[in-house]
């Protein structure tokens, strides 16, 4: 009886840590905690814990990006609010955080084309989510089209808003798949050269700062081609961490 109850014990400790929910709540408590005593360091360890995790959400990005900011690490801070504004891309504080940390690191955020901005506005979730919704009511709306022939006065313009709106869906997810294919980067390190080729020997063609936004055109090796404003040219990728 003794073995089997170490046995039922040891099964128990098992399943106990196979099965144990991380805490995220009391992890992010903690963060906040140490960010209002000023305790910096621990803050950030917090935040990235919960980002590591999977726990990528607009609040720990965002309050992940102000402890960072504080701290003085500006390119960790702009690619966290970067991060949070993709997730939460109309929430007024983080695009003012945002704005003022990339004053401080003295750069200019990437210009966007107004349809491309405006698609941009709204995450790639939503327009997951109008793109269904849209699908399914067009789809509703032309059987009922097809079904009810004396009501095809009502039918007839929902379905062509319907088409309008999935269409609409189409190009916000478009847009979000061209940050995918050529996505942008975040200088992480300081004093980074932008340079004519993949080489440390190469041509220096622009100094650009930390925290710099960049997009991404290619990478051999070690090296990723980017672009910032007109310029294109080559950086470490150690220098670089992606915007996901």
């Amino acid at each position: 009886m003794k073995r089997l109850h170490s046995i039922l014990i040891l099964f128990v400790l098992i399943a106990q840590a196979v099965f144990a929910v991380p805490d995220y709540a009391r992890t992010f408590a903690d963060a906040a905690k140490a960010y209002d005593e000023n305790r910096l360091p621990d803050a950030i360890s917090g935040w990235e814990a919960l980002a590591n995790e999977g726990q990528k959400l607009p609040e720990v990005l965002f309050n992940l990006g102000n402890a960072c900011y504080r701290n003085g690490n500006l390119g960790k801070a702009i690619l966290a609010y970067r991060q949070a504004q993709r997730l939460a891309p109309r929430d007024p504080d983080v695009r003012a955080n945002l704005g003022f940390a990339a004053q401080s690191a003295g750069i200019v955020l990437p210009a966007r084309p107004p349809l491309a901005a405006l698609l941009l506005d709204f995450s790639r979730t939503e327009w997951l989510g109008f793109g269904a919704g849209g699908f399914w009511l067009l789809a509703g709306a032309l059987a009922a089209w097809i079904l009810w022939p004396q009501y095809r006065f009502v039918s007839r313009p929902a379905a062509v808003v319907l088409a309008a709106l999935l269409a609409m869906a189409l190009a916000g997810l478009w847009a979000h798949r061209d940050l995918e294919i050529s996505p942008e980067c975040v200088v992480m390190a300081p004093d980074q050269k932008v340079l004519s080729s993949p080489l440390e020997t190469s041509t220096p063609l622009l100094a650009i700062p930390e925290g710099a936004i960049v997009r991404q055109l290619d990478q051999r090796g070690n090296w990723i081609e980017v672009q910032y404003d007109a310029t294109r040219g080559w950086l470490p990728a150690a220098a670089l961490a992606p915007v996901l």
